[in-house]
């Protein structure tokens, strides 16, 4: 092959019968350009540049030709590849957003339903389910209602019982105090039949998204049965209203992610278009209910979705996700069970939301004199400027999906690869980040909710539960280093005279004022609890008998200089204590014993005294 500008010379012909023109074209010197007659070899020479220009169009189209070939499978080589890495950390980016929905979504209703559970259990309102009309049980029932109404987080509450159908409420602006009892409900009435389903169901709690036509409110209904000896006795509970439970869980603000929740038939119980919720659907037939498929059309997704939902609820606290079309477009689509409510999380995101990598600045390409060095040349940029930046990403992804948040996100490579590892390095850092605020959040709650199984509402003091946890500790601590155990029983004397006559209010706040005592008198470690009723229980590690018994009297003696105002009336009260100090370890159930009968001690004694428990063989201490 020639120089640019020469033509390739024949091979038919010595060199030295070879010429040139000056013009960069080569004649025959045997057949002169100035000879007429044509010749075979003339048509020979004509033939053969003809071939030539065919051969050099061929060649360049052949370059061309394995150029673009060679470019081709680079890119498709180079997609494969980055759609690879996009699916990984689209699907890790599912994994993450959908346990940030399950508990932004879970935090707001657990709480709401611990209270009603908690409010179902209610000596006084289980009295007024079985005796709803002795006015005295309706009274007591409605006004325990009213204490927790302030605890909702909507400042209402509902109750419903079986015996009667009647219906109390009352909201947050009280505009139904003193006339709770707002209807009757009834099997045939068609907005009532929420309420026989639910009997019927038997399930302790249920969420139910309902519009009350009588009250004209539609809420999400945490609703709790009402269970004596076995016997359900009706429903309570409270409500969230609905727009907000929406903006807090679906309505979301982030760019191509959507977010809906079904229940196991796959009827849609939460999404930011209310007109696609399916409203009461414990009180419809399956085939009436307003299911996911509205939105998911393809049967084979529905398919997929069913499976998926079987194998989680087998083994919930996990997610999975899968690939469907939604509204036309491709979508992924996280699913986490939510066993405490029955409800499932759907997370639908965009396909080209979770596109991480969206531009690729492929370097210089360099052509030698030869292909393998042109084709080595490309490999090795390929390598050092994309797949070995991309191996650093997928490594970090690979770690960070494993659960190590304990690394820097490397900076590779250069230019827009290096940007890119940047914005990987700020995308890792705010799952971390909202990673480790989501588990701070779900601890803070957790420790809130397990707070509210131990508090006595009306005093703050601990309650039956949380006493005897302290206790257990206290003896397990006992039996390990020594010490000893000091026991207060205290009962407020004659204190349903004051019920009956000032009424529960003045028993309350005589039971508050009681509490304020007994806290400014108790030392900062000792233990004090409301054990039921008018009882208060105190425990004292590490006390002399001499300084329980000084503790107890300064106690019985601060409570009975009490003087409370009540309804223009000034009351006093006095209170009996019983002590127990046991000579060697023992116990709880004896210990309990034994200062129960040092206060039936105090009380046959004539009240407002302390006594101390008898040990065995007779002997005080």
């Amino acid at each position: 092959m020639a120089v640019r500008g020469r033509q390739v010379r024949t091979i038919d012909k010595p060199p030295s019968l070879i010429g040139d023109d000056g013009f960069g074209n080569t004649h025959d010197q045997t057949n002169p350009p100035h000879d007429p007659s044509p010749g075979p070899r003339a048509n020979q020479t004509t033939s053969t540049g003809l071939g030539r220009m065919k051969l050099k169009v061929r060649f360049l189209l052949l370059m061309s030709a394995i150029f673009v070939g060679f470019m081709l499978i680079t890119w498709l080589l180079s997609q494969q590849l980055l759609d690879k890495v996009n699916q990984q950390w689209g699907e890790q980016f599912s994994q993450r957003q959908v346990m940030y929905d399950k508990f932004r979504t879970l935090t707001p209703l657990l709480r709401e339903i611990a209270l009603a559970r908690q409010m179902a259990a209610e000596p006084a309102i289980i009295d007024m389910a079985l005796r709803e009309f002795d006015p005295e049980k309706r009274k007591r029932g409605i006004a325990a209602m009213e204490r927790y109404r302030f605890n909702f987080r909507d400042h209402s509450y509902f109750a419903a019982f079986s015996g009667s159908g009647n219906y109390y409420f009352n909201d947050a602006a009280n505009q139904y105090d003193g006339k709770q009892l707002r209807y009757t409900l009834s099997p045939a009435k068609p907005q009532d039949k929420w309420f026989y389903a639910t009997l019927s169901d038997g399930k302790e709690y249920q969420i139910n998204i309902d519009p009350d036509v009588h009250l004209n409110v539609t809420k999400a209904w945490v609703n709790v049965l009402i269970r004596s000896g076995g016997e359900t006795l009706g429903i309570i509970g409270t409500g969230i209203d609905l727009s907000d439970l929406i903006k807090e869980t679906v309505n979301l603000k982030q760019q191509g992610v959507k977010n809906l929740f079904i229940d196991k038939s796959m009827a849609i119980q939460l999404n930011n278009d209310p007109h696609l919720i399916d409203y009461m659907s414990i009180a419809k037939d399956v085939g009436q209910r307003i299911k996911v498929d509205m939105l998911l059309k393809n049967p084979g997704d529905i398919e997929r979705l069913g499976k998926a939902m079987l194998e989680l609820e087998k083994s919930p606290g996990g997610n999975t996700t899968l690939w469907v079309d939604y509204l036309g477009d491709r979508h992924l689509l996280g699913v986490a069970y939510l066993p405490e409510i029955g409800w499932y999380d759907l997370t639908l995101m965009e396909k080209h939301s979770l596109n991480l990598f969206k531009d690729l600045a492929m370097g210089p390409i360099l052509f030698g004199s030869a292909l393998m060095l042109a084709l080595l040349t490309l490999g090795l940029a390929l390598r050092r400027w994309i797949l070995e930046p991309i191996a650093a990403l997928h490594a970090a992804t690979e770690k960070i999906r494993h659960g190590d948040f304990a690394l820097d996100a490397p900076i590779a490579g250069s230019g827009e690869i290096a940007d890119l590892s940047r914005s990987f390095g700020r995308m890792a850092k705010t799952v971390i980040d909202s990673n480790q605020a989501l588990e701070d959040k779900v601890r803070k709650r957790t420790e809130e909710l397990h707070r509210l199984t131990e508090i006595d509402p009306l005093t703050g003091l601990l309650n039956r539960r949380g006493m005897m946890e302290r206790f257990e500790n206290e003896i397990a601590r006992q039996s390990r280093q020594g010490g000893e155990l000091g026991l207060l029983l205290l009962d407020l004397d004659h204190f349903k005279n004051i019920n009956d006559t000032y009424g529960h209010a003045a028993g309350d706040l005589a039971l508050c004022e009681a509490t304020k005592v007994i806290l400014s008198t108790k030392r900062g470690y000792d233990h004090a609890a409301r054990w039921g009723g008018e009882e208060f229980l105190i425990l004292l590690p590490d006390c002399a008998q001499a300084d329980l018994l000084s503790i107890a009297e300064r106690i019985r003696e601060n409570i009975r200089a009490l003087q409370i105002q009540a309804g223009g009336q000034t009351f006093t009260f006095t209170v009996s204590i019983g002590v127990h100090r046991p000579n060697a370890p023992q116990t709880l159930d004896t210990m309990l014993q034994k200062v129960d009968s040092a206060l039936y001690a105090a009380k046959d004694a004539g009240r407002d005294c302390v006594r101390l428990s008898q040990q065995a063989g007779g002997a005080t201490r």
